[in-house]
């Protein structure tokens, strides 16, 4: 299948639009908080590099530096990164990529 034709079905199929960026922010499941780098992110999730495993499902809270402390669910695994599903309201996100593209 045609690459370009997956890519265009795949951002079809998404309901907001990521954007790439390098972040560094920190995440925590029930324990302490650990590092971890934003590597994008939209109003509805974010794709984290991170150091230690985190189970799909878990509940996390992902703080964006000085933009606050945000709320989700982990929703796919890949060794070191992880796809989380914001469970705040998408507008209070959109606002945080505008600051990230602002000030970031």
């Amino acid at each position: 299948m045609n690459d370009n034709f997956e890519q265009n079905n795949e951002q079809s199929r998404r309901k907001y639009e990521r954007r790439t960026i390098l972040f560094d922010a920190r995440l925590r499941e029930d324990g302490p908080w650990q590092a971890c780098r934003i590597l994008n992110i939209s109003a509805g999730g974010a794709k984290l590099l991170i150091s230690s495993d985190i189970n799909h499902g878990a509940i996390v809270s992902l703080e964006i530096g000085s933009f606050g402390q945000f709320s989700g669910t982990v929703v796919w695994t890949d060794r070191e990164e992880v796809g989380i599903k914001f469970s705040h309201d998408p507008t209070e996100i959109a606002e945080v990529l505008m600051g990230l593209a602002m000030y970031g």
